[in-house]
């Protein structure tokens, strides 16, 4: 097959594998009819895996592995039929089903895949390794599922008569791979499923088995993959054994030597049905490589591959207690797809003891999500832990890479490709320090830069020998830039070739890394820096020139609030209002709106506080009943450090985590905690930070002035050089993309290495710089569109609102490029207070010259680059990098020479920059895209026609909620047809004269809507969901009552579970209801242009009312009873909520609905016969009629 043609094998069976979980996951739910028995199965399946999270959450995990167990079975058996192994045919023929349906013509299509699986997995003759049940296979899909699988295989194409072939497909080719990694998009996810690459596997053999071989004998040689996936490693291993066992002993069988090597090249992994894979790959690829044609030959071959956790430490904890050998004896010939965890446990005791010589591994990069693992490898064994390198928020590959030097016999070697976020990130330190500092650390490779399919994460190679250090040196190949874009062959990519050519030269260097071998020393310390071409003696040159550090000048740094469960604390000031939380609401600064010395807040958040960094509102606040109760369990689940707020002496409804003494005093320093380039804004109090927007506290005593000197020096080009080199880089590409250029890659500035940053003395002189930059840019962000609407005049003109704009544009325009004027000049200062200039011809802020980013001397040579390249490239060329898109994804246009209207001082002072940088290396490394700010020119458009926008949906909702009960959008109208200051502002954001105002309010009224129905906002699935939020606020109301009672924390929402994206978009994962009205679908109108809508700020017992009312009117207008069920089932649904409002009023309304519909409410029956009648609608709204302006 060919790439297409594998991805859209691929794409379908994915298809089949996401609906048969579906059906496994409700049979292990209990949700089908009839299902108790899987779901007494599941459950012993759960304790058995020792798993320490949710059992829904294992079983969708569960429901998935099985779907594609059951999945690759089918592959397997159409391999073995393409491939002449298995005959006659059993799937892609009907003989073998017509047969069976003969012997059995009761049962169906799971059956007779049963029959044939089990007739494979048959000791004589089949291929038990391949086909036995594993422990997890507790059920099997519908007949229906099954039946479409096999229509699947045997449908031929319409013209060519074709079926797909696995006739030219080998087991140890890409294909397999890409099954075991895209099947199933959570389980990839879950378990961090990513191939290793051939060119990258064969480096890492290269450096760890070949000289394995050379010392320790190649029938000595034992090879583990404590974390083998598919079984790449493994197959690679197998070959080159078994290649170099049969040139030292060319007597010897080739079956003999499948056996010998297939004994010592071993694989663990936590993934099933990659264990299911692995053997598979591995069981044929040796029976290819001994010259086996035949299933019962095949099978005479057992690959060392187990279902076993590779961080368990199972040699470790059987010492000094007996191993369980009966337990292992009595299954030592079954196939080892159907052990049982303990079985394995008891097996592996015996491989995993004796240790190997060589030990290579691609672990997963992701955090562990089971708390009970994370006990596990946290928990204290004799004199310490289990792994000292799981610290903090750690990633599995540092305790993988831990753990396989434990695996390693005395002096072995260990090879590692694993995520590089350890070498900055704090949870790195003990890895480093306490790890590798003391073993033989002989080689780093930085792959972090090069194009690795698959690898979305930053990497980086170890290779190391499991013994102490030796020499006093480690060669390293540091990275200095990336791919220019995505290689044609990834194996050839320039990175990687420069790898491969240059790692065993010292000294070796070209544009993408370069070759040294540095102290030992520099490899025993934590952070590592790996920058190459001269970086790391840089910033060995900055840290040179400094006081003290920023730690040692600040007090704290980090987030002021973790709200804990976003979702119902975030809310916009007009969506608070609506549920009486007004007077709570707050700017909320995360990481995004902290750029260029302003903080622009997009997001609000309820603080349930009395004042900034006071006491919690109390339980009595209208908001606490109001909005928070319905969140009541699932608030009061939090934790932090183990503890729930209430836990912690506090109310359930404050935030998860609040650091007052970060909100006592005004003044901070927030920065981004995730951004390409550095942002540092100075804020004077009354917002709260999230952990994307730490902030930096100086002493209570330290005045503006101190915050802004140190601000200059942070906002400079020197410091994110200097940041860029500590702070972990999240990477250059994103699965099979790339970010091609050294300015896009996204740098994560941790509070921690934050306090290492050096502080010059002379940092006071930064401070006018600073001053006028964080004044020119408040100016801007004052100036907003929301600004100039206050000083629109009631009685303005669209004429007149469209120059106060253009005006407001040419203010901002000139403000900003005195900013970046500002900006260079601070740059070029700071080099000089670095002693990286001499120079210091830095002018005063007052005396700059306002210029576009283009001018400045640094884009001037970016510029001309690019266009010699663009040039080469015309002329049929093929240079040396590609064109550069910086100008055109911040929207300007490139200039390659100085305009005469630029200055004769700015110009002069501008060439000789260019000049130095030219001729000092150190000035050249930061005077780039990489370091220098990327000033955007603002999509004015886009950001006026928000404004207004948003100005207008205000306004529109201003008059709905004078409305008392349920209105049309034309009654909206007719309410605010003569407002001539909205008209103009229709007028300029509509960009029309003659627009329609019908068509505007109805537009924004329907999407800013979600329906009242419950049939009509929800899916299937989110009925079932709000069921269980019903079952929660019920128990809630128990609990109220003073009954003894635990209310279960219900589950979340996911955006397939509503009926339009758009409500999703609204409410969010927790249902939040933060729309501005309410639709009345339920009403039975035949003409949506009239639909009803109400006020999403009126209380449950008014909208209650509102629907009782109109109840009555329909039974008027002659609606029959069952038109209204859906009016009435959605009022009887809001009494409970009324009842706290007004029990007296609320009951009243209660008495007066059961007369109508009886005293349990709807019947569910009843429900969906008016829910087949009514479905949701699947259009928004429209007027009638366009009408001109009114």
């Amino acid at each position: 097959m060919n790439v297409q043609q594998r991805k859209r094998l691929t794409e379908t069976l994915r298809h089949h594998t996401v609906v048969i979980a579906q059906d496994l996951r409700e049979r292990m739910r209990g949700i089908t009819p009839g299902s108790q028995p899987v779901l007494a199965l599941a459950k012993a399946r759960f304790e058995d895996e020792q798993v320490g999270g949710d059992f829904g959450a294992w079983t969708d995990l569960l429901s998935r592995r099985v779907a594609v167990l059951w999945v690759l079975k089918t592959v397997y058996i159409r391999v073995l039929e393409d491939k002449g192994l298995l005959l006659p045919k059993r799937l892609v023929d009907e003989g073998a089903q017509q047969l069976f349906e003969r012997l059995a013509p009761n049962l169906g299509e799971t059956a007779f895949l049963r029959w044939v699986m089990r007739d494979l997995a048959h000791n004589n003759g089949g291929l038990p390794e391949l086909f036995e049940n594993q422990p997890a296979e507790i059920v099997t899909p519908s007949d229906t599922l099954s039946r479409e699988l096999i229509h699947f295989w045997r449908h031929q194409d319409a013209d060519t008569h074709a079926r797909w072939t696995f006739a030219d497909e080998t087991f140890d080719g890409e294909l397999m791979g890409d099954l075991y990694q895209e099947l199933d998009p959570e389980v990839k996810a879950r378990y961090a499923l990513c191939q290793t690459p051939d060119f990258v596997r064969r480096l890492m053999l290269d450096q760890t088995l070949t000289p394995a071989i050379a010392e320790f004998g190649v029938d000595q040689v034992r090879v583990l993959d404590p974390s083998c996936g598919s079984g790449h490693f493994l197959i690679d291993g197998f070959k080159r054994l078994a290649q170099a066992t049969a040139h030292r002993f060319p007597k010897r069988s080739r079956v003999e030597i499948t056996h010998h090597v297939l004994n010592r090249v071993v694989g663990l992994d936590i993934n099933d049905y990659a264990c299911a894979l692995a053997r598979t790959r591995l069981v044929m690829t040796a029976a290819e490589w001994a010259g086996v044609t035949g299933l019962a030959e095949a099978a005479q071959f057992h690959p060392q591959v187990y279902w076993a956790d590779g961080l368990e430490q199972v040699e470790r904890d059987i010492q000094g207690r007996p191993i369980q050998l009966d337990l292992y004896k009595t299954v030592e010939q079954s196939p080892r797809p159907t052990w049982t965890r303990d079985v394995v446990r008891a097996a592996l005791g015996k491989v995993l003891l004796p240790k190997f010589h060589v030990v290579v591994a691609n672990p997963p990069y992701i955090t562990e999500k089971d708390p009970a693992r994370k006990d596990y490898h946290r928990e204290t064994v004799g004199k310490g832990r289990r792994y000292v390198s799981a610290y903090k928020q750690y990633s599995l590959g540092s305790p993988f890479t831990e753990r396989c030097f434990q695996l390693a016999t005395d002096g072995g070697y260990v090879g590692i490709i694993t995520s590089n976020n350890f070498m900055k990130r704090e949870f790195g330190k003990p890895l480093i320090e306490k790890v590798l500092a003391h073993l033989d650390l002989t080689m780093v490779v930085d792959t972090s830069q090069a194009y690795i399919p698959h690898h979305g994460t930053p990497t980086v190679l170890l290779f190391g020998r499991n013994r102490k250090p030796l020499a006093n040196t480690v060669r390293a190949v540091m990275g200095k830039r990336g791919e220019s874009g995505i290689p044609e062959n990834p194996a050839e990519g320039k990175v990687w070739s420069s790898i491969v050519q240059g790692y065993n030269q010292v000294g070796f260097e070209n544009d993408y890394v370069s070759v040294a071998d540095l102290p030992r020393e520099t490899f025993s310390k934590h952070p590592w820096s790996l920058g190459g071409g001269g970086a790391s003696e840089l910033k060995q040159r900055i840290e040179s020139q400094t006081a003290h550090v920023l730690g040692d000048i600040c007090t704290e740094i980090g987030r002021t609030n973790v709200c804990g469960e976003d979702d119902v604390f975030i809310m916009s000031p007009a969506a608070a209002d609506r549920v009486e939380c007004g007077s709570l609401v707050c700017p909320l600064t995360i990481g995004e709106v902290v750029r260029d010395w302003i903080i622009r807040p997009n997001e609000y958040v309820l603080y349930p506080y009395e004042s900034m960094g006071g006491s919690p509102i109390a339980s009595n606040h209208p908001g606490v009943g109001r909005h928070f109760w319905r969140y009541r369990t699932l608030l009061k689940a939090r934790t932090v450090f183990g503890k729930t707020p209430e836990q912690k002496g506090g109310m359930w409804y404050e935030h998860l985590e609040h650091y007052l003494e970060r909100l006592r005093t005004p003044l901070s320093i927030a920065f981004a905690f995730v951004a390409t380039h550095n942002h540092f804004v100075l804020d004077r109090g009354g917002k709260v930070f999230k952990q994307s927007a730490p902030v930096i506290k100086l002493p209570a005593d330290a005045t503006e002035d101190d915050h802004l000197a140190l601000l200059g020096l942070l906002n400079s080009s020197t410091a994110c050089f200097w940041m860029k080199q500590v702070f972990h880089n999240k990477g250059a590409s994103s699965g099979d993309t790339i970010r091609r250029e050294v300015w896009e890659p996204f740098i994560e500035f941790d509070s921690t290495k934050m306090k290492q940053f050096p502080v010059v003395a002379t940092s006071r002189q930064t401070l006018p710089y600073a001053h006028l930059l964080d004044s020119l840019a408040q100016t801007r962000a004052d100036r907003s569109v929301a600004a100039v609407l206050v000083t629109f005049p009631q009685t303005g003109t669209a004429t007149e609102l469209r120059s106060l704009l253009q005006k407001r544009r040419r203010h901002n325009e000139d403000d900003l490029f005195r900013m970046i004027a500002v900006q260079e000049e601070l740059d070029w200062l700071c080099y000089h207070l670095y002693g990286l200039d001499s120079e210091n011809d830095a002018v005063p802020p007052d005396q700059v010259e306002p210029i576009p980013p283009t001018l400045l001397p640094w884009c001037i040579s970016l510029a001309l680059a690019d266009a010699d390249i663009r040039q080469a490239i015309s002329q049929g060329l093929e240079p040396e990098g590609l064109p550069t898109d910086w100008f055109s994804r911040h929207g300007w246009t490139p200039a390659l020479v100085w305009p005469d209207t630029l200055s004769n001082t700015t110009h002069t002072r501008y060439a000789a920059r260019r000049a130095r940088t030219e001729t000092n290396p150190q000035l050249a490394l930061i005077e780039t895209a990489n370091y220098k700010r990327r000033w955007y020119n603002t999509d004015v458009d886009a950001e006026e026609k928000d404004g207004l926008r948003l100005w207008l949906e205000d306004r529109i909702e201003a008059a709905a909620k004078q409305r008392q009960g349920a209105f049309t959008a034309e009654q909206i109208v007719g309410q605010i047809q003569d407002d001539a200051q909205l008209l103009a502002v229709c007028e300029v954001w509509t960009g029309q004269k003659d627009f329609s105002l019908s068509v505007l309010v109805t537009q924004l009224v329907a999407e800013g809507s979600v329906p009242n129905q419950r049939f009509h906002v929800y899916k299937p699935s989110g009925l079932e969901k709000r069921v269980l939020w019903e079952h929660t606020w019920e128990d809630q109301r128990r609990e109220d009552a003073g009954e003894k009672v635990v209310p279960q924390v219900p589950p979340a929402y996911v955006q397939g579970d509503f009926q339009r994206n758009e409500y999703w978009t609204l409410r969010g994962k927790l249902d939040v209801p933060k729309e501005r009205y309410v639709a009345l679908t339920e009403v039975p109108t035949q003409d949506p242009s009239q639909r009803l809508y109400c006020w999403a700020g009126m209380t449950a017992l008014q909208r209650a009312k509102t629907l009782w009312d109109l109840d009555e009117m329909l039974e008027e207008q002659g609606f029959a009873k069952e038109d209204r069920l859906g009016v009435l089932d959605s009022a009887w649904r809001l009494l409970p909520d009324a009842k706290k409002e007004d029990p007296a009023t609320a009951e009243r309304l209660r008495a007066e609905m059961a007369a109508v519909i009886g005293n349990e409410g709807i019947s569910e029956l009843r429900m969906e016969e008016w829910r087949k009648k009514y479905p949701a609608p699947k259009n928004q709204p429209k007027p009638k009629s366009s009408p001109k302006r009114l």
